[in-house]
């Protein structure tokens, strides 16, 4: 393994600490040859990409589990991104001991890679069957460089301006050709993207011709030419003629004659049927016209440039779809922020009066009139619990919630719950056996937020368990994570909806048993990530019962964490 060109290293223990690392693992990992043995393996990588990194070695090693090809973006300029794959070690008493690593550098993905190898490799073979070796095996290696080439500029462009520049760039001259590179902008107007020549000096030339070449919609040529038919254009004889004729101006003209005129090769840049331009290739040299292998490596080319331009252009489309939707979702959350607040002033003022209606201040009151009274405030109560669900909401998606993190012990922070609730568990006839599994580990949170959290839970539990059913809490440590379970023999989760119980505004039917909004979960969890940990739901189906579990870190592994974080903050 020490010569294996991918990088692989061993860990060993839920720190994660290196045993073993390849000399591919300490290259990219940016230290010298074992270096960083005996560290948690997270140590000599930045912060984002140590910590995605730790969260799927976590998931691993608590799952006993293979991970193949799990993407980690970075932020590094070194990579565009990595793949890792990790195997567990697993012990003869089923625990996992080690983790074995890989973990390499991501190149975009480029389909059309191994059929330039393919275009390559076939010229050269064709040129070696017809013509004379030493001649044609060069030609056929610069062609196979061209597609190389052309194929990591489209690769590493992905937005529509460097997608452009990633074009031109592509157009490189074959044997010796400059070229003009056109975009058809809305409502088909033509853009000359630029013009490249191979010689620096020319170049300069062809610079003082963009300022002033403009294109033409009767040119012979170009994109002008591609609008009716969009197909592969080849023009031999009388290229002064043409050029004179679509130069529009002397001066023009001569900075054409300066760079060398000879045939004409225009190829359309065609993606899903649509025409988005076109590249033409110019000769250097009078009388070189282009051969059957320049015209169909032209065409290739072109292929590959229009499809990376209309992926850009979808991509742009897509951030810019993205930047509304992210405006109007800012815009429905501050309305809702301002509509709850404006609506619990008269639902406070209606609780009010229905008090004092009650307490007989404006007159007598009958039996049947206190029962109407205590469902008014019942409705009223319940109303003024989804608008604070509301708010709630608003802060935690605005980040305006305030965090006071502390230690606390998993068992006290469920007995503070369920004696908040516990009249619930009477009321509904229900079945409670109190607390199961480990009671000593203290975990590192907001104790009113975790109460808020487990208080959700439970009336959830209580609220879709019918009478005479159970409800079970478990606590639970598992490596450096104290786990909480709630557990009840209920109505269950269907299969198909457990990936979204934690999406906001989603439950899984409309009926009048599940009242609220459908916010408390998707606040759970977004103040759980907020703590570093973890929330999940399960269940085998309906009338199965269900079982959401929330995973915090212990107080050891919390500190480790923060200081993990000021490291990198520092």
């Amino acid at each position: 393994m020490q010569q294996a060109p991918l990088p692989f290293a061993i860990t060993r223990g839920a720190e994660h600490t290196v045993v073993y690392g390849n000399s591919a693992y300490w290259l990219l990992a940016g230290v010298a040859n074992g270096g960083a043995i005996g560290a948690p393996i997270a140590d000599p990588f930045i912060a984002t990409e140590g910590r995605a990194l730790t969260v799927i070695l976590d998931r691993a090693f608590r799952q006993g589990i293979e991970i193949l090809d799990e993407r980690i973006e970075t932020s590094t300029e070194r990579a565009s991104g990595w793949q890792c794959s990790v195997w567990p070690v697993i012990a003869e008493d089923r625990r996992v001991e080690a983790l074995g690593i890989q973990i390499r550098e991501s190149s975009p993905r480029d389909g059309a890679r191994e059929l330039q190898r393919q275009v390559a490799e076939q010229m050269l073979l064709g040129a070696l069957r017809e013509r004379g070796l030493a001649d044609d095996a060069e030609a056929a290696r610069r062609r196979a460089a061209f597609l190389a080439e052309a194929g990591r500029l489209l690769a590493e462009s992905v937005d529509q301006s460097t997608t452009l520049v990633a074009l031109t760039k592509l157009a490189l001259p074959a044997l010796g050709a400059w070229c003009i590179v056109d975009i058809l902008e809305e409502g088909d107007a033509i853009h000359r993207l630029s013009i490249y020549h191979p010689d620096p000096e020319k170049q300069k030339l062809a610079h003082e011709l963009e300022a002033t070449w403009f294109p033409e919609p009767d040119d012979p040529f170009g994109a002008p030419a591609m609008l009716s038919v969009p197909r592969t254009l080849a023009i031999n004889d009388d290229i002064e003629a043409t050029l004179a004729a679509s130069a529009h101006s002397p001066y023009n003209l001569n900075i054409l004659h300066q760079l060398g005129i000879g045939s004409l090769l225009t190829v359309p840049l065609v993606a899903r049927k649509r025409l988005l331009g076109a590249i033409t290739f110019v000769s250097a040299q009078p009388g070189l016209s282009h051969s059957a292998e320049d015209v169909h490596l032209a065409e290739d080319i072109a292929a590959r440039g229009a499809l990376a331009l209309d992926n850009a252009q979808v991509y742009d489309l897509a951030l810019v779809l993205q930047r509304s939707a992210e405006t109007a979702n800012r815009a429905k959350t501050a309305f809702l922020g301002a509509m709850s607040h404006e609506l619990r002033t008269p639902l406070n003022a209606i609780g009010g009066y229905i008090d004092l209606l009650d307490m007989g201040l404006r007159g007598p009151v009958t039996e049947k009139q206190h029962a109407d009274f205590a469902r008014v405030r019942t409705n009223q109560q319940h109303l003024a619990l989804l608008i604070t669900e509301i708010l709630t909401f608003v802060r935690v998606g605005s980040g305006r919630v305030n965090y006071a993190v502390g230690d606390i012990n998993g068992c006290d922070a469920l007995g503070h719950a369920i004696e908040l609730i516990e009249p619930l568990f009477g009321q509904k006839g229900l079945v409670f056996k109190g607390i199961s599994g480990e009671s000593s580990s203290v975990a590192r949170a907001d104790p009113e937020r975790v109460t808020q959290i487990l208080v959700n839970l439970l009336s959830n539990a209580i609220k879709f368990t019918p009478p005479g059913k159970q409800v079970d809490l478990r606590l639970d440590r598992v490596d450096q994570m104290l786990q909480i379970s709630v557990l009840d023999e209920g109505e269950g989760i269907e299969p198909s909806f457990l990936p979204h119980v934690f999406e906001r505004l989603r439950q899984a039917d409309a009926s009048s048993k599940r009242s609220g909004l459908g916010l408390g979960l998707a606040i759970a969890r977004h103040i759980i990530d907020l703590h570093h940990g973890e929330i999940h739901a399960e269940s085998e189906g309906l009338g199965k019962g269900a079982r959401f579990t929330v995973t915090l870190p212990v107080i050891e592994h919390a500190q480790a964490v923060r200081e993990q974080s000021a490291t990198s903050i520092a």
